[in-house]
């Protein structure tokens, strides 16, 4: 695709989004709450969200701006609520994710909930606000919502950043994921999202798309069941930072090989995309 092309459609893209969003915001959900029944207003306005995201990631794929590898679901993924811990390299991992895993909650930045439509989008799914910067909150109720969100049966995505990685490095784990998960009883399901080129980075502008197609490789590690052990939250996000950031070196190497660096290792071509026929993953909330 012309570069010409490439940067119009990537911003048509968000503005679909976020105009979107306003009208599901102030105008759908609303109507999609004519219910006495309080679930039913919540899975109708869940349902609304998920198929607003799918929308989204449908049209840049569509567009040829991105492609997405999901692997095939392993047989031993847990059913029911789970935590799915994930790094977060780009501006669209958490779409991507909610896009392909059915009945996800997860934690969003207050900034987010601020923002006209887009807040409303997010209230209406019922996903999590994060904490309040400056306050005297650090973090203790976001984990309460989400030990409750998973003992009611809801499995949850988390980035344990909580925002994104640096260019060049993960950042620091914080444990509210995997103290969740130990506290609710639920399995840590890792997952490390590779992109295979810079694009929607932290500090880079959104717009700015590189050559050729983004291509997103996302890898589900083994689960980490958590119910009647003794785990010690702060050691396990230690090691699993420590898994994370040294695949991330393996990823910056092999964007160095592919674009013919000095000194760089010989990089593996990416596994081919999964078949488009494949059903979506399970929704634990039903």
């Amino acid at each position: 695709m012309p570069r010409a092309l490439r940067y119009p459609l990537a911003a048509s893209s968000f503005f679909v989004f976020f105009v979107g969003a306003a009208v599901i915001s102030w105008v759908v959900l609303p109507l999609l709450s004519l219910s006495f029944n309080a679930e039913t207003r919540r899975r109708r306005r869940a349902r609304m969200v998920r198929f607003s995201i799918r929308f989204f990631v449908g049209y840049m794929v569509f567009w040829r701006l991105i492609e997405v590898r999901w692997p095939a679901l392993p047989a031993d993924f847990p059913r029911g609520a789970y935590v799915l811990v994930a790094n977060h390299p780009t501006l669209i991992d958490t779409t991507l994710v909610l896009a392909h895993f059915r009945g996800l909650s997860t934690v969003v930045s207050r900034k987010w909930f601020d923002r006209k439509g887009l807040g409303g989008l997010l209230r209406g799914a019922g996903f999590i606000p994060g904490p309040i910067k400056g306050s005297e909150d650090d973090g203790g109720r976001a984990l309460e919502e989400m030990v409750a969100t998973l003992r009611a049966g809801q499995a949850m995505i988390v980035f344990p950043e909580g925002t994104r990685s640096d260019p060049d490095r993960l950042l620091r784990f914080r444990r509210g994921a995997i103290e969740a998960a130990i506290q609710a009883g639920v399995p840590v399901v890792p997952l490390f999202i590779a992109p295979d080129r810079a694009m929607l980075l932290r500090g880079q502008p959104w717009y700015h798309f590189p050559d050729g197609k983004g291509v997103y490789q996302m890898e589900l590690w083994p689960v980490i069941e958590t119910a009647g052990k003794e785990l010690d939250a702060r050691e396990l996000n230690r090691e699993l930072h420590e898994r994370y950031r040294a695949r991330w070196e393996r990823v910056l190497a092999e964007r160095q090989a592919a674009a013919g660096l000095p000194g760089a290792p010989a990089s593996a071509p990416l596994p081919a995309a999964a078949s488009a026929d494949e059903p979506d993953l399970r929704d634990p909330a039903g």
